[in-house]
Parts: C-alpha cells; structure tokens; sequence
C-alpha cells in the first residue's frame, strides 16, 4: 500500500509513503485526527438508544477510511492525495 501525501499550500510537494512510514513519519498529526474522530463518535453514540450495540474502537473505524478522516480531522499542512494498493 502506497500513501501519497501532498502539502496543502504546495501541490508540488508530493511524497509516497507506506502505512508504516506514514504512521512514523505524521505520527502527530495523526493522533490528533484519531482523538478529534473518536470524540465526535462518543458524542454520536451519547443519543443512540440503549439498546443499540455501541462500537468502541474508535482507531478501527478511523483506519477503514483513512484518507476522508485524515483529511478531514486533521488540521495539518498535508493531506493524503490518493491511497495506492
């Protein structure tokens, strides 16, 4: 899997990364994507009726669309461009 990363204020400045060399090298960033996604999920899940199942694992669901949620949550100066498999 390749993840190729753009700045936002460059469009030129192009890397491609792996999964790995990506959580290494945006650690921070995305940290702090995972931890604003999670809470806006807790804050959903407080109105669901009881007995609807609640999902907890927050990072899980974060990682299945990674590329709208880093986007999205994260409020870096790059942003994943496209996600290569």
């Amino acid at each position: 899997m390749k993840i190729i990363v753009r700045n936002r204020r460059k469009y030129e400045d192009k890397q491609e990364l792996t999964l790995e060399e990506f959580k290494e090298k945006f650690s921070n960033e995305l940290q702090a994507a995972i931890n604003i996604y999670s809470h806006h999920e807790e804050q959903k899940d407080m109105i669901k009726p009881p007995f609807m199942s609640l999902n907890t694992d927050y990072q899980a669901d974060f990682y299945r669309d990674l590329r709208w949620n880093f986007n999205n949550n994260s409020n870096g100066v790059f942003y994943i461009d496209k996600i290569e498999y």
